[in-house]
Order: C-alpha cells, then structure tokens, then sequence
C-alpha cells in the first residue's frame, strides 16, 4: 500500500507540472484540487479495505493481579454476550460489540511476576500458547498489562521476556503495553513513571515500539476504552492489518500435546479410581479412632496451609516454618493431629539441606509416642516439577528409608489455580518426573483447593484415602539413618554445615522478601477479583 501511494504521488506531480506548463494558473489550482480529491478518495478507500477491522481481536497477557480480567470488565461492560460466570485457568475469550465493532478479547492465565518460566506449570505454558487458537484466524494484537504500584526490576523483565518468548520475536510488533492501576501516579506523567523505573521497564517498553497506555480507576471508562481502541488500531495499522501468526509446526505440536495429556489423564484417573475400589473391596477398612499426619515438602510447599485446611483453622501464615510443630483437632468425628516440618530448598541438592533442618524432620518421627499413618508430600499445583525437583525430593525422603514410599501420599496444593484444569492433566503436562513421584507413591494422589475450602468434602476425602491406606499398610516402621553415625559425619562437616547454613539463611531472607513483595502486590487486586488469576493462601 506504501508503494502505491508512493507512485500516485509520482504521477500527480509530474502530470501537475505538466499542466503547469501547457495550462494557465486557474487550470493549474483546478487539476491541483481534482487529483487532491481523487488522492483523499484513494486513501481512505484503502484505509478502510486494509486496515479498518469490523472485528477486533486481541490477547492479554501479564502477570498475576496485573489487571487483565478487569481490563476486559471494563472494555466489554454490559456489551459482553456471554458474561463470565465461573474462573477458568484455560485461556477464555469474551466478546462484545464495543463502539459498533466486533471486540474479542482472550484473556490468559497469568504467570508470577518475578519467577522465571522455569517456574511456571508447563499446563499454563501451553494454555498461553493455545490463546491464539481462540481469534481465529489470529489476533491481530497483544496487550501486555504492567502493574504500576509495584516496581519493576529485572526479574520482572526476565519474566515478561521468557513467557513472551513462548511465541516468537514478530510478537513485540503486535504489542500494547497497558499500564494499570495509573492511580498510583498520583500526578506524575507515565514517562515519568517509565524513567524513574530504569532499564528494565525501558527495555520493555521500547521492545513494543513505545506504545502504552494507561488505566485507572479514577479515570472515565470510556474515554479510556476509546484511548485503549485507538492504541491497539495504531499497532494494527503498523502491521498493515496483518493478525499475528504463531509458527505452524509450533501449534501443530501444542494441540497434538493437549490431546494426548488429556488421554492420559483420563487413563490415570480411571486407574486411580480403579485401584480405591479394589482396596474397599479387599481390604478390611476400619474407621480411625484417630489419624496421624506429618507433611512434608520444600520451603513454600503451602504445607502450612495445607494443616489450617485439614484442622479447619483460619490462621494467615505469615512466615516460614522453623521448626516442628505439631496441632491436633477433631475432623468429622476423629482425632487428627497433623506435626508440620521446615521445608527443604527447592532447588538445592539434598547434600546442602542445613543440619538443623534434617534434625528438625527426624525429630517430627519422635514427636508423638506412635508413628504417623499418612505422610503427605506437598508439591503446589501451579509450578513445574522438573527432574532435578524429582533428584531433590527422593534425595530428602531416603533419610526416612524405602518403605517410607508406602505410607506417602502426594498433595497437591494451591488446587485452585488449576481451575477447570484436572490435576491428572496436570500430572500428564509435566511428564516423567512428576509421574515418578506419584507412581512412587503407589499412585495416590489429592488435591487441596486453597482459596474455596467448600463444606470440608476436600479434607473428608483425604482422610478417606489415607484410611484405605492405612488398611493396605497397616504398620509403619521407620528405618531412619542411624543417629550417632549422622551426628559424628555431621560434626566433621561443622564448618561445611556453617556455610551451607549461612547460605539458606541468605536465600530465605531473599525469598521471603520476594513472596512478602508478591503478596503485598496481590492484596488489593483481589478484592472483587473474578480473574484467571485467583489468590492463593501462602506461607513463607
């Protein structure tokens, strides 16, 4: 189109010149004002066969509480034809008549923002790079949401570059910035805001060729609306109409691989339920007079949660476990006491778990006069679980001996960020390390929803599940490494035990500094949220 205005604009000015020539000066302003009109004509005439869209299709992307599903709220309004009813960690597309146009809006699941995509479930990588599936033939722009209350350092930039970088580089081109919550300027300009921000936010912003804009609360809905419309038509218009187009193979593979899980996950929930009536069946199962439980996992498994959702406790954990405690309660008629441990490091070896930490879960082992019935592993339901997890947690498990796999029982925590999503999908998605673990445990599996804790059905289950295993291994007898070997290897080692110790010190504090950084971010955009995004009961 660029180079047939181009030749227009040739042929005008010479055949002017030649008029000019042949012709007096009132020809001249006559043709001047004929080839102007024909030039306007021409123009608009292929603005509008070109570029002009009746139908608008665009995919959110951001970071958790970054504000895409209120984006969508507030662009869509009452217009939208089918209002959402229920949260969905698949991605959704809403669409509504906006301004007399067509707007179809995906909105997506979003990632951690200061984790890389190492960290994010490999269920939700490929949800994101499903969301184009959603507009056909493709949308024709991106908007990326950034939080403005929160700063942006480069873990945030890694972030959005890695997940971005789920579908290829032509993706900066068909991308809007939309910076919310612009009432946290309080006065100052948003490019002011972005150089007070530094390299890393700069760094995005020019990666989408500078195009934002910003959404507040305070500002008028639709003057925002038509502002945010007005943005996303000059990204169109920058890539001559064109809607954006994922790699074929690429999306081939996506959807091959969706399928596939969701076969498998069919067959390994069948097999499960399979396996549950067999032991009803064969097995004597008597109810408990009392249940014993020790969880176990890495540092911010949700195992703390997990305990406040089985005892029923309201509690907000606040800061990491340090220590063993145990807590007891009555559930649905039985005594249940629950010992919580200190968590290992997710990604150290287990040859660096610091020495007080490994005497903290022998010492769970000691802590009632009987052994407990159930161990629960906590692995959270919304992060990979890569074979060096796998390596990590085996590694810290052999401290309790082989049999030990008999009486565990994988949980599954944070069950609500899977939304729709079953948890055998979930299994299937991360394939063979995490489906060693649960095969390791004889395929026994749960999931804890920890935002909507119900009428208690989740914690009745479990406790159902962990008498039908009890019935299956009635005994359990640890064969924990001997003491005094451990303690003597343990103080040749004093001075590597200091540094270790000293390092998970070191990375605690940074880690409860990011998760406090994290949630104080998700506090107030979880008020009234109905997003993909959905919060989560942490602990440190």
């Amino acid at each position: 189109m660029r180079y047939l205005f181009i030749y227009l604009f040739i042929y005008i000015t010479l055949h002017l010149a030649d008029t000019f020539i042949q012709s007096n000066i009132i020809y001249l302003f006559i043709y001047l004002f004929i080839y102007l009109f024909i030039y306007l004509f021409i123009y608009l005439f292929i603005y509008f066969l070109c570029v002009y869209l009746p139908e608008l299709r665009v995919v959110l992307l951001g970071g958790k509480h970054s504000g895409k599903t209120s984006l969508i709220n507030t662009v869509l309004g009452s217009a939208e034809s089918e209002p959402v009813k229920q949260r969905s960690a698949h991605s959704l597309a809403r669409e509504g008549v906006v301004a007399g146009r067509q707007v179809a809006l995906v909105d997506t699941h979003g990632w951690w923002r200061n984790f890389q995509l190492i960290d994010t479930a490999k269920f939700i990588q490929q949800e994101l790079v499903l969301s184009v599936c959603l507009c056909p033939p493709g949308p024709h722009a991106f908007i990326l949401t950034v939080m403005i209350d929160i700063p942006f350092d480069e873990e945030n930039r890694r972030a959005v570059e890695e997940h971005m970088g789920l579908f290829d580089e032509n993706i900066w081109k068909h991308t809007t910035i939309v910076f919310t919550r612009g009432e946290s300027l309080k006065g100052r300009s948003i490019e002011q805001y972005i150089e007070s921000e530094g390299g890393a936010l700069k760094w995005v912003v020019e990666k989408c060729g500078n195009r934002y804009c910003v959404f507040d609360k305070k500002g008028t809905d639709q003057k925002q609306v038509c502002e945010l419309l007005g943005k996303v038509e000059t990204t169109v218009q920058g890539n001559s109409g064109r809607h954006f187009e994922l790699d074929k193979n690429v999306l081939k593979m996506a959807i091959e691989k969706k399928e596939d899980v969701k076969q498998r996950a069919k067959t390994r929930h069948l097999k499960m339920l399979k396996h549950r009536e067999e032991l009803r069946e064969k097995a004597q199962t008597v109810p408990l007079s009392e249940i014993r439980i020790l969880l176990l996992g890495w540092v911010s498994s949700r195992k703390t949660s997990a305990k406040n959702i089985i005892l029923s406790k309201t509690e907000q954990v606040t800061k990491k476990t340090t220590s063993v405690q145990a807590h007891s309660g009555e559930v649905a008629g039985v005594r249940v006491s629950v010992v919580d441990t200190p968590g290992w490091w997710k990604y150290f070896p287990a040859e660096s778990t610091p020495g007080f930490v490994r005497r903290e879960l022998r010492k769970s082992l000691s802590l009632g006069s009987k052994a407990p019935h159930a161990i629960l592993l906590a692995i959270p339901a919304d992060t990979t679980f890569l074979e060096e997890q796998r390596k990590i947690t085996e590694d810290n498990m052999k401290m309790f001996g082989e049999q030990v796999w008999r009486h565990t029982m994988v949980l599954f925590t944070c069950g609500d960020l899977l939304g729709d999503t079953s948890i055998e999908e979930h299994i299937e998605s991360e394939g063979k390390p995490l489906e060693w673990l649960v095969e390791k445990c004889g395929n026994r599996y749960h999931v804890f929803d920890n935002v909507n804790r119900g009428d208690g059905s989740q914690v009745t289950e479990l406790l159902e599940k962990i008498g039908e295993m009890e019935a299956q291994h009635s005994s359990l007898a640890f064969e924990t490494e001997d003491i005094e070997v451990k303690e003597a290897i343990e103080m040749l080692g004093m001075e590597m035990g200091q540094l270790l110790d000293s390092e998970w010190n070191r990375m605690d504090q940074k880690i409860e500094e990011k998760m406090k950084k994290l949630w104080i971010s998700a506090g107030p955009a979880i008020k009234g949220n109905t997003s993909l995004d959905a919060d989560v009961d942490c602990e440190y």
